[in-house]
């Protein structure tokens, strides 16, 4: 197994654990200080590991800002699909970012849709249309929009993915300067979005939470191995994509254990999503 596939699969695993996790912190905190927080507490994670992050030139910063807008918006549509779901419904509804991400790395990277890619996205779609033709407890009161949000957040998310190839493809940007950068920037888009709102933010309350730091560390540690996978040649998005989404099994159990949550459903509708991915890379 190559060494970008071990990161991926690490990824997927910190990414599972995000979940539930973002969910306690919302239960006590107000969605824009918490993403602020989140994302300013990891924003410090970087700082230590920093090395020429004031050498990268003005065309990769200006791809990073885009990156960071596009996350701006991913985030908040997360954060708030996130408190209002399951996190076990969540987690499957998330795995549809695998159908933005192949197709956009189909027509933008050019990477190839094989057979085996096509029926692996069908059985990802069959798979999201079963978990939602009936929802479970809680679920069945859920407003419908904050699926379509799920659904929104990972259609951004597949892009900045694109975005994430892209850039580290140049090889003119590391992955610590690239993360440090899109972490500074997205902490001063939620604090000014903040200030424009005239909210009262809940910082020194989130500061004290141990959860946001757990958070923040899973995202910098997952989101670094991520970008050194990216940074691999022989790196596929569409391949990548569907790595990624080993974090399912570890959302929904989460969602078991932590929650109390029904998941027999659930856990087969990711398994036919998962099977699909197990075609797609075998």
């Amino acid at each position: 197994m190559e060494l970008w596939v071990i990161f991926v699969l690490l990824y997927g695993i910190f990414k599972g654990a995000r979940e539930p996790i973002k969910k306690k912190i919302l239960e006590k905190h107000d969605l824009m200080s918490a993403l602020f927080a989140y994302t300013f507490i990891g924003f410090l994670m970087t700082v230590p590991m920093a090395r020429d992050v004031f050498s990268v030139d003005a065309v990769s910063l200006a791809l990073i800002a885009v990156k960071s807008f596009v996350l701006f918006f991913a985030w908040l549509a997360t954060f708030a699909a996130v408190k209002k779901l399951s996190v076990s419904l969540y987690s499957v509804m998330d795995l549809s970012r695998v159908v933005f991400s192949t197709l956009m790395g189909v027509i933008f990277l050019n990477e190839s849709l094989t057979l085996k890619g096509i029926i692996s996205l069908l059985l990802v779609v069959a798979g999201l249309y079963l978990v939602n033709r009936q929802k479970d407890g809680a679920d069945r009161k859920t407003d419908g929009r904050y699926v379509w949000l799920v659904l929104f957040s990972c259609l951004l998310n597949a892009v900045s993915g694109i975005m994430d190839k892209y850039i580290m493809s140049t090889k003119a940007v590391s992955s610590i300067q690239l993360q440090f950068w899109f972490m500074l920037m997205l902490s001063v888009m939620y604090y000014t979005y903040i200030c424009i709102k005239g909210q009262k933010a809940d910082i020194r309350g989130c500061a004290k939470n141990p959860y946001i730091y757990i958070l923040s560390f899973l995202l910098i540690a997952g989101d670094r191995l991520l970008f050194i996978a990216n940074s691999y040649e022989a790196s596929r998005v569409t391949v990548m994509t569907l790595l990624k989404q080993s974090a399912v099994i570890v959302a929904i159990l989460s969602g078991k254990f932590v929650y109390g949550e029904k998941i027999a459903r659930k856990l087969l509708c990711a398994g036919i999503i998962i099977f699909g991915i197990v075609l797609a890379v075998v």
